[in-house]
């Protein structure tokens, strides 16, 4: 089986960019072909060191460095060109488009070309159904894109609406990323989805190691730091309001002068205001901003520090929760959207009301000062993301998917690849691997039926 699979760019080291990397090894691990296409690709900016990275595709030639908010610009070219690039695609079984605008690309081709296609969505497109957080800090691709991101949808809303809908409404299945997206999402579109949460490798039981956390240094980036340390890590931009775990950080500093809180990833112009915020604060030395760091380096990273904060208040899901989880960490988050799937308040970690600083800085401290409690939350958080949000899961639902767009006849040289039991993230339950492989089966693994 060949996939062609549409992202919307590589140009910046995320959690969605992962996720496709991901998808991509584990695709091709199984057997099958896979080629990864984008508008164009920067595999400087965009995890160099993931090997896959150096195989993905730009369907235009790169834009001028010179040319202004060149990164929407390309994107939206790229989608009013994709029908002239049909031809490159005609040798695919299916398409699988991973997020707006792949999803668009992959229903035009699709329809062009009478090829199948799945799709994955992290959120529905935010330009037209923009939670809260997105209407305060500015939606952006990257920086200074926000200005003409406003103006498409002023201009042209009603188009990349009808796209949206249209690449939603064919495709043979849908994936969203939890059950708090697929909520969100049947409310959006009026059709149910196949929950297919971002997944995580979860360190074996024997790596788990604690006592180390609390005593010596750690070396990231020619810095070297001395634990304990909480660790943040996401994209730098306002709507993950970083800022509530630096102010955090001055509460907590007072009474334990030794923490520190360790920042990773690219930063943006959102970075020099945090940097502003920390000096203002006098923390220059208990926050530390240590770059875009290997994924190697942020693996040790989790494994080390004594807590994960994720402050973002309206997050889709989280990959840095059930990553830290995965690496035995116990978590710190709001009580609102993707985390209150994953996070089980005051067993894997503490779930705070949204927006209350004080609450926040007292769930980080109780687990800072307290070694048997972060261990024993990291333990449990081990487990439950070994159990519901493994890679393993996740390729296993997406190769069904993919297999059930095109059909089980041309299929069968997969049938002897070892088979690994799906979980569902809204109950728990282990899934039985399916007899069939049609997608009313797959459906009903997952008590869902499409909607005709």
């Amino acid at each position: 089986m060949r996939v062609a699979l549409f992202h919307l760019g590589f140009f910046y080291s995320g959690g969605g960019e992962k996720l496709v990397l991901e998808e991509i090894r584990a695709l091709r691990a199984m057997g099958i072909d896979v080629d990864c296409f984008a508008p164009y690709v920067d595999r400087k900016r965009c995890f160099p060191d993931i090997p896959e990275m150096a195989e993905v595709q730009a369907l235009l030639p790169p834009p001028p460095e010179w040319l202004p908010m060149k990164d929407p610009l390309w994107i939206a070219l790229t989608c009013t060109l994709i029908p002239l690039l049909a031809l490159r695609f005609k040798g695919y079984d299916v398409f699988f488009g991973a997020n707006q605008p792949g999803a668009w690309m992959a229903f035009v081709l699709s329809k062009l070309l009478g090829i199948p296609y799945v799709i994955y969505l992290a959120h529905p497109i935010r330009i037209l159904h923009p939670r809260e957080i997105d209407r305060t800090a500015e939606i952006r691709i990257r920086e200074g894109d926000h200005r003409f991101i406003s103006a498409l949808t002023r201009t042209a809303g009603w188009f990349v609406d009808w796209a949206d809908r249209m690449s939603v409404r064919h495709a043979s299945t849908v994936l969203t990323n939890g059950h708090h997206v697929g909520s969100w999402f049947r409310r959006v579109y009026d059709r149910d989805s196949l929950d297919c949460p971002a997944g995580c490798h979860p360190v074996g039981q024997t790596d788990l190691e604690y006592p180390g956390r609390w005593i010596g240094h750690i070396r990231v980036n020619g810095t070297s730091m001395r634990k304990p340390f909480i660790l943040l890590s996401n994209r730098h931009v306002p709507q993950k309001r970083f800022e509530y775990a630096v102010w955090a950080m001055k509460q907590i500093s007072r009474d334990i002068p030794g923490l520190s809180l360790v920042i990773t990833g690219q930063e943006t112009e959102y970075t020099d205001q945090l940097k502003y915020l920390v000096d203002g604060l006098r923390l220059t030395d208990q926050v530390r901003f240590v770059g875009l760091v290997s994924e190697g380096m942020l693996q040790t990273l989790y494994r080390q520090c004594v807590v994960y904060v994720y402050p973002a208040p309206e997050e889709d899901f989280g990959m840095g929760i059930i990553e830290a989880m995965a690496a035995g960490t116990p978590v710190v988050a709001w009580r609102n959207g993707g985390p209150t799937v994953s996070i089980v308040d005051r067993e894997t970690g503490f779930l705070v009301e949204p927006y209350d600083v004080d609450e926040f800085s007292e769930s980080i401290r109780a687990l800072a000062t307290n070694p048997t409690l972060s261990e024993q939350m990291g333990r449990k958080g081990h487990k439950r993301a070994q159990k519901l949000f493994s890679y393993e899961n996740h390729n296993w639902v997406l190769r069904q998917a993919l297999r059930a767009a095109v059909g089980s006849g041309e299929l069968a040289a997969l049938d002897g690849l070892p088979k690994i039991s799906a979980a569902n993230p809204m109950t728990g339950q282990r899934l039985p691997i399916p007899d069939s492989q049609d997608l009313g089966a797959l459906e009903m693994l997952h008590g869902l039926r499409r909607r005709e």
